[in-house]
C-alpha cells in the first residue's frame, strides 16, 4: 500500500491524537432528530466546537489503494486529507493536513496547520499542488522522503453536518454527521448526496459507559463504515472504483 507514512512528527505545531477505540454506527437520516435528544440526555455537547460544517479533501493514488483498504476492510488502514470548518470556509480556523491511521478498531491522527495562502477554487478551498504537499506531508511524519509511489492525488471532497459530544473527563467523544455529500476536487464543484452517509462516532480510550452501551435498542449496528469509500463509489461508481 503506497500510503504507508507511520512515523510521528516532531515539530511544535503537530499534534497526534492518543489511540482511541472508534465505533461507527450508520443510521437513516430521518432518525437523527431521535438520536440526538438521546445523547443530549447522556453526554454534554461539546463546549468548544458544538456543531458545524466539514469540508474534506481525500488523497488517494491513482490505483485508489486507499479506497481499496476502505472497501476489502482491511485491518490496517490510513487516509490523507486536508479539512477546513465552517459554510463558508471560516478562514480562523484554519486547514489542516491530516494523517489518520487506523489498526481494527484503535485509531489515531497527526495533524498540522496548513497555510491558508494560495488561490481559492469556487468552493472557497485551496487545494495545494503535488510539491507543496510533499512538503507539507515531510513536516507532518517528519521522513526526509516520502515512501509515495506512485504519487497521490485529490480524489473525494466531503462536506457534512456535525454535532459533537464530550464526556465531562473528555475519555468518550461522540459525533452525528448528516447531510453528507461529496464532489470532485478537479471537476466542477457539484455537490451530489452520498446515500446512506450519516453516521454516529464514539472515540473512547477503553469500553464505553452504561448509558451509552445499548445503542443497539435504537436500531443501531456497529460496522466498518466509511465516508471516503462511499464517496468514491458515489463518484466514480462501485465496481469500476473498485477496478482502479
Amino acid at each position: 500500500m503506497a500510503l504507508t507514512l507511520r512515523r510521528p512528527g516532531t515539530r511544535n505545531q503537530i499534534t497526534k491524537a492518543d489511540s482511541r477505540e472508534e465505533r461507527k454506527y450508520p443510521l437513516p437520516a430521518a432518525r437523527a432528530a431521535l438520536l440526538t435528544a438521546w445523547l443530549d440526555a447522556r453526554l454534554p455537547r461539546d463546549s468548544q466546537y458544538p456543531h458545524g460544517v466539514i469540508t474534506s479533501c481525500y488523497y488517494d493514488t491513482p490505483e485508489l489503494d486507499s479506497y481499496q483498504e476502505s472497501a476489502d476492510g482491511e485491518f490496517a488502514k490510513q487516509k490523507l486529507r486536508l479539512r477546513w470548518y465552517g459554510d463558508p470556509v471560516d478562514p480562523y480556523a484554519g486547514v489542516w493536513l491530516e494523517m489518520k491511521s487506523r489498526d481494527g478498531a484503535r485509531s489515531t491522527k497527526q495533524r498540522v496547520r496548513y497555510p491558508s495562502a494560495g488561490v481559492p477554487n469556487q468552493l472557497g478551498l485551496i487545494i495545494p499542488e503535488r510539491d507543496e504537499l510533499a512538503r507539507r506531508l515531510r513536516d507532518l511524519t517528519g521522513l526526509a522522503t516520502l515512501p509515495l509511489e506512485p504519487t497521490v492525488i485529490p480524489t473525494a471532497l466531503i462536506r457534512y453536518q456535525r454535532i459533537r459530544w464530550q464526556s465531562a473527563d473528555g475519555s468518550v467523544r461522540a459525533s452525528l454527521d448528516t447531510d453528507v455529500r461529496t464532489s470532485n476536487p478537479r471537476g466542477a464543484p457539484i455537490w451530489l448526496p452520498i446515500a446512506n452517509g450519516s453516521v454516529l462516532e464514539l472515540k473512547s480510550s477503553s469500553d464505553l459507559p452504561a448509558q451509552l452501551a445499548h445503542l443497539g435498542r435504537l436500531g443501531l449496528r456497529r460496522t466498518a463504515h466509511s465516508k471516503y469509500a462511499l464517496a468514491v463509489e458515489t463518484l466514480y461508481g462501485g465496481e469500476s472504483a473498485r477496478a482502479g
